[in-house]
């Protein structure tokens, strides 16, 4: 009990730090004009920008949300390093296992608060801007309707941002400097868009292939679109989730057996 008391001060010492970051309201306010610009644009030029696809897409809030984890993960451990509180930390009696999952947490619930502020902000446009124009509720084909389409989406795209900042989490963990692990998580995401064909091509040929991490990363993408990606992955969506899954936890176990080796 003590312990889970503890790791809840930590967590929300950790929150706490992020709140009173000007970076994080600064950030929250271009996400929320980026929401509103794509919004408008849909509005004004629907042929371009088609209303049900820009909604789907929380208007284009899910790459901002990728960038901003990415860099606040690789931050969230080097800073406290690079500066010198770790130590600080670590004379509270508190175990470095405590602070490493503490930090995880914080991120988890960091997350959280994007999606669930994207998502009430798509929402919110469009009542204001697509009353009468867009329902959600109409078919977005394979079975869903435009909500539920964008639900689903946006849970794998957690699901997927998270094998990136678990990977983020175990590179923090491995250099003093933030900036090796926020390019490796950056590239990492752009990686898998870029290398999808030459991906298919080797599933294709050899089929033990698929079971890597940037595959992984293509789950928002089959669920999609899931009559492209199934056969060209030889893969089913709950293989892909599962296959999420492991890297995770793979990788923060990894970062956790590092951390608390680490030399201070």
């Amino acid at each position: 009990m003590k312990e889970v008391v503890e790791l809840g001060t930590l967590v929300r010492q950790e929150i706490f730090k992020l709140t009173r970051k000007k970076s994080t309201w600064i950030s929250t306010g271009f996400l929320v004009a980026v929401e509103i610009l794509f919004a408008i644009l849909s509005k004004v030029y629907p042929k371009t920008f088609v209303p049900a696809s820009t909604f789907e897409s929380l208007y284009f809030a899910r790459p901002i949300i990728i960038f901003y984890m990415i860099a606040a993960t690789a931050t969230i451990i080097t800073m406290e390093f690079q500066f010198g509180t770790m130590k600080q930390v670590l004379y509270r009696r508190y175990s470095r296992g405590q602070i490493l999952v503490s930090k995880w947490l914080a991120m988890l619930l960091y997350s959280v608060y994007w999606y669930i502020l994207s998502l009430g902000v798509a929402m919110l446009l469009k009542l204001m801007l697509f009353r009468h124009q867009l329902s959600i509720h109409q078919s977005a084909g394979h079975g869903l309707s435009i909500f539920a389409q964008s639900l689903e989406v946006s849970a794998a795209t957690f699901i997927t941002l998270w094998l990136l900042l678990s990977l983020v989490f175990l590179l923090a963990n491995l250099f003093t400097n933030s900036a090796a692990a926020v390019s490796v998580g950056i590239i990492g995401y752009f990686a898998t868009n870029i290398v999808t064909q030459l991906l298919t091509m080797l599933i294709q040929k050899w089929d033990w292939t698929k079971w890597n991490p940037l595959t992984m990363l293509l789950y928002p993408q089959m669920l999609a679109h899931p009559g492209v990606y199934q056969p060209l992955l030889n893969m089913q969506a709950w293989q892909m989730l599962l296959g999420n899954v492991i890297y995770i936890a793979l990788f923060l176990w990894a970062g956790y057996k590092v951390f608390t080796q680490r030399n201070l």
